[in-house]
C-alpha cells in the first residue's frame, strides 16, 4: 500500500475549512496534492513527477489515518490590506484601513498523519512521490511547517477516516491553468460519505446523534460540577418556549396523564472541555438530545428519495419543527443569532449561543457518538439503586446500558476519577467543602455518583447516556479509543 506520511513540525495544523472560518482537520488529499504540485513546480517540473502525480490523481480516494485534533479558536486579527491606489492619504498609518482575517488551526493529539492508498506504485513513480514529498515543506497556511515522505507499507494499525474531498484527473492541468491566469483553484470534488461500522451495523442507544448544540457565549459560566443543575434550567426554559402551546409527551418526559414518560425522551448533557492533553473540565456549553425514533423518524420525513412518507414521521418532523419554535420564543434578543440565557440558582445568568457548525471537539456531537468498544465517563453516573456491596455498582451500570438499548458490557471498572483528564471527580476530596461536589436537581440529590469505564463486547453507537440522572446530563460517555485515554483498571465483570 501507499502511505504518503506528513508531520507538522510545531504540533499544529494551521489550515481553514471550505467555509474559511474553520479549521480543516484532518488535511484532506486535494489540500496535499496541491502541495505536491507546488513543490514540482519549484523542482523544475520533471516529466518523471509529472508522471507520477498524473498517477495519483487517477487513484482511488485514500484512506486518512490520524488521531482526533482540537480546534483552535479562530481570534480575529486586523491586518492591513493591499496598498489602496485610490488616494495617497491612506498609506499614512492613521489613515490605513484594517481588515479582519482569522487564522484557523487544529492540534492534533498525534501529529502524524497518513494517506494511505490501497495500491502499489511502481518503483519509479514511488521515487518521485517521495520526492516530492521530501521537498514539501508546509500544507496548509505556510507557517504549517511538515515533514513529508511517501513510502509503502501495510495497513494502519489505528483507525482511519473516509476523506471529505479529493482530486481526479486532470486536476493537475486544472491548478496548472488556474495558476498561469491567476485564479484561485476550486478545492477538490466532494467524497460522498459510507457507512463503516456505524448506527446501521453497530448496537445503538436510544438516544439520537443529531443535536441542538449551545456553546458558552459569556462569562460568568457555571463551574462544571453544576452541570446537571443548568441542563435542568434548559429544560426548563424549552418548556418555558411553549406558552400554552401542547408540549409533546417526548419533549416534557410526561404522558398526557402527567405521569413519567416509560419511553425515551428529551435529554440535556453538559458539554466539558474533556480528553484532551491539556484540558481543564470548563463547561464549553449545553446541547438538547431527542430521542433516536424521534430523529430517525424526521430523517425518514424529510428524504428526498422517498415517494411516501408515513403521517407518523411527519408529525414527529412537525413536534420538532415546534421544538425549534420554542426555542426562538425564549431567544436572547441582546444577542445576534440564536442565544439564550439561562438563569440559575443563586442568581447567574449563563449567556449561551447556538451554532450549528461548532468546530470545537468537545461540542461536537460526533465527539460522543462512536461507534466503539470502550467508552468512559465525562460525568459520572447516578446509580439507578444504592449497591449493597461494591462489586453490584458493575451489576447495577449493566442494568444501565440495556435500559437505553446497548448490550451489557463486558467489564466495568468503577472509579472516584474519569479517565478523561479534566473530567471532575464524582465526589469532593475528604475535607473540600460541599460546594466543590457535583450539584443535582432533587431528583437525583440522593443517588451514590461514580465515574467508570465500559468495555462492551462489540463496538457500539452512542450517545451513551446512562444511569438515574440520564436526562439531565450525568452518565455522559466518550469513546476511549485514542491512545492519549488511560485504559480501564480494576476492571469488574458486568
Amino acid at each position: 500500500m501507499l502511505h504518503i506520511e506528513v508531520e507538522y513540525l510545531t504540533g499544529v495544523a494551521r489550515a481553514a475549512d471550505d467555509r474559511g472560518d474553520g479549521a480543516d482537520w484532518p488535511p484532506q488529499p486535494d489540500r496535499l496534492f496541491s502541495a505536491l504540485t507546488a513543490s514540482w513546480a519549484a523542482r523544475g517540473e520533471t516529466a518523471a513527477e509529472r508522471a507520477a502525480l498524473e498517477w495519483l490523481e487517477r487513484q482511488d480516494p485514500p484512506a486518512i489515518a490520524c488521531t482526533e485534533a482540537t480546534a483552535r479558536d479562530g481570534v480575529p486579527v486586523f491586518v492591513p490590506p493591499n496598498d489602496d491606489s485610490g488616494t495617497a492619504l491612506t498609506v499614512l498609518p492613521t489613515r490605513r484601513r484594517r481588515q479582519d482575517r482569522r487564522f484557523p488551526a487544529s492540534v492534533p493529539d498525534s501529529p502524524v498523519v497518513r494517506f494511505v492508498w490501497a495500491t502499489e506504485p511502481e518503483t519509479a513513480v514511488l521515487a518521485a512521490l517521495d520526492g516530492l514529498a521530501r521537498a514539501t515543506s508546509s500544507l496548509g497556511h505556510s507557517a504549517s511547517l511538515v515533514r513529508c515522505r511517501a513510502l509503502q507499507a501495510d495497513e494502519p494499525d489505528g483507525p482511519v477516516r473516509r476523506p471529505r474531498r479529493t482530486v481526479y484527473p486532470g486536476r493537475l492541468a486544472e491548478l496548472e491553468h488556474r495558476h498561469r491566469v491567476g485564479d484561485r483553484p476550486a478545492p477538490g470534488v466532494a467524497v460522498p460519505p459510507i457507512p463503516a461500522i456505524d448506527g446501521a451495523t453497530a448496537p445503538a442507544s436510544v438516544f439520537g446523534p443529531d443535536w441542538i448544540v449551545f456553546g458558552h457565549a459569556g462569562e460568568p459560566r457555571p463551574d462544571a460540577v453544576a452541570g446537571a443543575i443548568a441542563c435542568k434550567a434548559l429544560l426548563r426554559t424549552v418548556l418555558a418556549g411553549y406558552g400554552e402551546r401542547p408540549v409533546p409527551a417526548w419533549v416534557s418526559g410526561h404522558a398526557p396523564d402527567g405521569a413519567p414518560l416509560s419511553t425515551p425522551h428529551l435529554a440535556a448533557v453538559p458539554l466539558l472541555d474533556a480528553g484532551g492533553r491539556w484540558s481543564q473540565g470548563r463547561l464549553m456549553g449545553l446541547a438538547l438530545v431527542p430521542p433516536r425514533d424521534v430523529t430517525q423518524a424526521v430523517a425518514r420525513a424529510r428524504d428526498p428519495a422517498a415517494h411516501t412518507v408515513a403521517r407518523a414521521d411527519v408529525d414527529l418532523m412537525e413536534q420538532e419543527t415546534g421544538l425549534l419554535h420554542a426555542l426562538r420564543e425564549v431567544r436572547d434578543r441582546d444577542q445576534d443569532g440564536f442565544g439564550l440565557v439561562l438563569r440559575l440558582p443563586g442568581g447567574l445568568e449563563w449567556r449561551l449561543a447556538r451554532d450549528p457548525a461548532e468546530t470545537r471537539r468537545s461540542l461536537r456531537p460526533e465527539t460522543y457518538a462512536g461507534p466503539a468498544t470502550t467508552w468512559g465517563t465525562v460525568t459520572p453516573i447516578a446509580l439507578d439503586r444504592h449497591p449493597k456491596k461494591d462489586g453490584d455498582v458493575a451489576d447495577i451500570i449493566g442494568d444501565a446500558c440495556a435500559r437505553i438499548g446497548l448490550p451489557r458490557p463486558a467489564a466495568v471498572a468503577p472509579a472516584k476519577h474519569a479517565a478523561l483528564q479534566g473530567a471532575p471527580s464524582a465526589r469532593a476530596s475528604g475535607h473540600a467543602p460541599p460546594w466543590t461536589g457535583w450539584r443535582r436537581p432533587d431528583s437525583v440529590a440522593t443517588r451514590r455518583l461514580t465515574h467508570a469505564v465500559l468495555r462492551f463486547p462489540e463496538p457500539v453507537a452512542g450517545p451513551v447516556i446512562l444511569g438515574a440522572g440520564r436526562f439531565v446530563g450525568l452518565g455522559l460517555c466518550r469513546p476511549l479509543d485514542r491512545p492519549s485515554d488511560r485504559p480501564p483498571r480494576g476492571e469488574e465483570t458486568a
